[in-house]
């Protein structure tokens, strides 16, 4: 795998809000197929990690990677941070905790 970061896409939009549903829904649709959550789970242990630390950890390619980082992207669960030709990804754990939180908060 090379050291440039071959992913083509740049921040999408901005987080979703958690004010209704569909918005809890998409985090949730993406953090479902085991890929992704791999790949959030391996964030969430290691902070902050470029595209090819998380391809090799992972063994997937930067193919792969990059169509999993865009659904994630997309529902708002990862942060892309550009640094010369390197992308490095890591979770917005408030986010995610909001987006929990919200479930917890119907049980009351």
């Amino acid at each position: 795998m090379s050291s440039v970061d071959d992913c083509a896409f740049e921040s999408l939009t901005s987080a979703p809000r958690l004010d209704s549903t569909e918005a809890r829904a998409k985090i949730f649709s993406a953090l479902a197929d085991p890929t992704r959550l791999s790949i959030v789970e391996a964030l969430l242990a290691d902070g902050e990690l470029s595209s090819t630390e998380i391809a090799n950890k992972l063994d997937i390619s930067l193919a792969l990677l990059c169509h999993h980082s865009k659904v994630l992207m997309e529902a708002g669960v990862l942060i892309l941070r550009r640094q010369g030709q390197t992308k490095f990804r890591s979770i917005d754990r408030a986010l995610l905790k909001a987006c929990f939180d919200s479930l917890q908060a119907l049980d009351t």
